[in-house]
C-alpha cells in the first residue's frame, strides 16, 4: 500500500539507445527506445510484412519471397540503428524461424552476413516475454494474457503481475490461413482442438483477458472507431468481453470484401481478421473473462523487461516515469513527497489507486509553468492525456489529466469527449486535488520546506488553512482566494 510519505527513488538506466529486430512470422519489426530503464519509451518503429510463416504448415519451410524481403529490411532496420546512434542491439526470431526446417540456417546466415548475434525464442519463453510485456506496463494484471502472432498464439495466467500457467498453440494468423484454406467452419474444429489440452485454462473464470498482437490491435481500432471511443489510445483499452464479442462474431462471418470496408481496418490485416476474430470468441468461451484489455506492450518490451536487475523490476512503472519527467525538469522530488503528504487529510477516503494516481500527479504538477498562463491549464490537461506514460487505465488517464487541469485552472472552460469516461467522483476528486496543488504553490514557490509549515484543520466539518507563525506574511489576497476554491472542492468531495 502506498503510504503518505512513500519514499521516492531515483530510478537507474542504462544511457544510450537501445534497439530491437523481432523477427516474426508475419511481420519484421524495428523499435528503437529512449533507453533501457524501467519504463522505456519507443521513438521509433517501424515494420515490413514479410510473411516469413507464410506456406510454412504446409512446406515446413520459410516463404522464400519472405525471405528476400527480410534481407532487404535487416539491412535497412540496421543503418537506421546506426543513423540512431543505438548503443545496443537485440535481434530476436519467433515461431517462424524456430518452427521451419530453414529457420536456422537463415538465422545463421544473418548473424554471418551482419555480424550481428539473433536470438530464437522457445515457445515458453515466448509466452513468458509477453506476459512480461504486460506486466511492465500495467499495474497488477490479473487474468489471462494472450499474444497472437503470425505464427503462434502464447497464453499465460498473470496473477497481480506474476506469472504462472503458461502455453504456446500453432496458432498463429499465417497458420490458421494455411492449414484451414479459407473454411472457417474448419478453422472453429482446429481451434478447439488445440484449446482441448490447456485444462488450467478452464479452471478458473479469468478478470480480464490482455490481447497482444497486431490482429487483436487492428480488432480493436476497429472497434472503436464503430462505437466512436473519445480516444486513439489502444494501451491499456478496456472493453467488456460481452459487447466485443458481437462485433468479433461479425467479423468471423463477413467476406474479406466487406472487412477491408470497415473504418479503421488495415488492408494487410485483413486476411488475419477473421481467424483473430474467432480465436478471441474461444479464448473468452474459455477463460470467461469478463473483460478484454488490449496492450501494445508484449515480446519486444518483455524483452527489456526480463534484462532489469529485480530491483528496477520491482519499481512502479508510472511512478519510475514521473519521477524521471520531474527530474528532468528539474524538479525536486522531495517536493512532490511533501506535496503528496501535506494533502492526505483533505483524502482520507481516497482508494489505494487514487493515492497512486495522487502521487504520479505531485510529481508532474509544475508540468505547464513554462506555458503561457492563458493556455497552461489546456496544454497540461493534454500533455497528460496524450503521454507517453503507461500504468495507467484510460479512465485514471483522463482523471489525471484533469486533476493537472485544476492545477491551473479552477473552472473547465471546455467539456472534451475524453472527460466522458469520468465518473462524477472522478472529478470530484481531480478537483480537489489540483486545487489543493494550486494552494500549495502559492504558499511554498513549489520549493520543498515549506508546506510543513502549514496544514489544514478539520473541526466540526469545516476546513480551515492554518499557518506557523514563519508564513503569516504569506497570507495574502491569492492565497484567501485558493483556499476558498479548497474548500469548495473539498465539499464537493465530500458530497461524491
Amino acid at each position: 500500500m502506498i503510504q503518505p510519505n512513500f519514499e521516492l527513488s531515483e530510478q537507474p538506466f542504462r544511457d544510450g539507445r537501445i534497439g530491437i529486430i523481432d523477427i516474426g512470422s508475419n511481420s519484421i519489426r524495428l523499435v528503437i527506445y529512449d533507453q533501457q530503464k524501467r519504463s522505456p519509451v519507443p521513438i521509433y518503429n517501424e515494420k515490413v510484412m514479410c510473411a516469413l510463416g507464410k506456406g510454412l504448415a504446409a512446406t515446413g519451410m520459410l516463404n522464400p519471397d519472405g525471405v528476400e524481403m527480410a534481407r532487404a529490411a535487416l539491412r535497412r532496420f540496421l543503418a537506421m540503428g546506426r543513423n540512431m546512434e543505438i548503443t545496443s542491439l537485440y535481434v530476436m526470431a519467433t515461431a517462424a524461424i524456430r518452427d521451419a526446417q530453414d529457420g536456422e540456417d537463415f538465422a545463421h546466415y544473418l548473424e554471418e552476413t551482419y555480424d550481428i548475434d539473433v536470438d530464437i525464442i522457445s515457445g515458453k519463453k515466448e509466452a513468458k516475454l509477453g506476459a512480461y510485456g504486460v506486466s511492465s506496463s500495467m499495474y497488477r494484471p490479473q487474468g489471462v494474457t494472450g499474444d497472437l502472432g503470425g505464427g503462434s498464439l502464447e497464453l499465460v495466467k498473470v496473477d497481480d503481475g506474476q506469472i504462472a500457467d503458461h502455453a504456446s498453440l500453432p496458432l498463429g494468423s499465417l497458420r490458421m490461413i494455411d492449414e484451414s484454406k479459407g473454411d472457417r467452419d474448419k478453422l472453429h474444429k482446429i481451434i478447439e482442438k488445440r484449446f482441448a489440452d490447456l485444462k488450467w485454462l478452464d479452471g478458473h473464470k479469468a478478470a480480464n483477458f490482455y490481447a497482444i498482437g497486431g490482429s487483436f490491435r487492428t480488432l480493436a481500432r476497429m472497434y472503436m472507431a464503430s462505437v466512436a471511443y473519445p480516444l486513439r489510445i489502444l494501451h491499456e483499452y478496456k472493453v467488456e468481453s460481452k459487447k466485443f464479442l458481437e462485433f468479433a462474431r461479425d467479423i468471423a462471418t463477413l467476406p474479406e470484401s466487406k472487412i477491408e470496408k470497415l473504418p479503421a481496418a488495415t488492408i494487410k490485416r485483413v486476411p488475419a481478421l477473421p481467424g483473430a476474430a474467432i480465436v478471441l470468441q474461444h479464448i473468452i468461451q474459455h477463460t470467461r473473462a469478463e473483460h478484454i484489455v488490449f496492450s501494445t506492450s508484449g515480446i519486444r518490451e518483455g524483452y527489456l523487461y526480463e534484462k532489469l536487475s529485480p530491483y528496477i523490476r520491482s519499481q512502479d512503472g508510472l511512478l519510475a516515469s514521473c519521477t524521471e519527467f520531474a527530474a528532468k525538469g528539474g524538479r525536486s522530488t522531495s517536493y512532490a513527497n511533501e506535496l503528496f503528504t501535506w494533502m492526505f487529510k483533505l483524502l482520507e477516503k481516497e482508494s489505494e489507486k487514487e493515492r497512486r494516481l495522487r502521487l504520479a500527479f505531485c510529481l508532474l504538477s509544475d508540468i505547464a509553468l513554462h506555458i503561457h498562463p492563458e493556455y497552461r491549464a489546456e496544454w497540461a490537461y493534454h500533455r497528460i492525456l496524450h503521454s507517453a506514460l503507461t500504468g495507467l487505465t484510460h479512465r485514471e488517464r483522463v482523471k489525471l489529466s484533469l486533476a493537472m487541469y485544476h492545477r491551473y485552472q479552477f473552472k473547465i472552460k471546455e467539456e472534451w469527449p475524453s472527460l466522458s469516461l469520468l465518473k462524477n467522483a472522478d472529478r470530484a476528486w481531480a478537483k480537489l486535488v489540483g486545487t489543493a496543488a494550486n494552494l500549495a504553490y502559492h504558499l511554498s514557490g513549489s520549493i520543498s520546506g515549506n508546506l510543513h509549515n502549514t496544514s489544514f484543520i478539520i473541526e466540526k466539518g469545516q476546513l480551515s488553512l492554518q499557518l506557523a507563525s514563519t508564513m503569516q506574511d504569506v497570507l495574502g489576497d491569492a492565497v484567501k482566494r485558493r483556499m476558498d476554491g479548497v474548500r469548495e472542492a473539498w465539499e464537493g468531495y465530500g458530497e461524491k
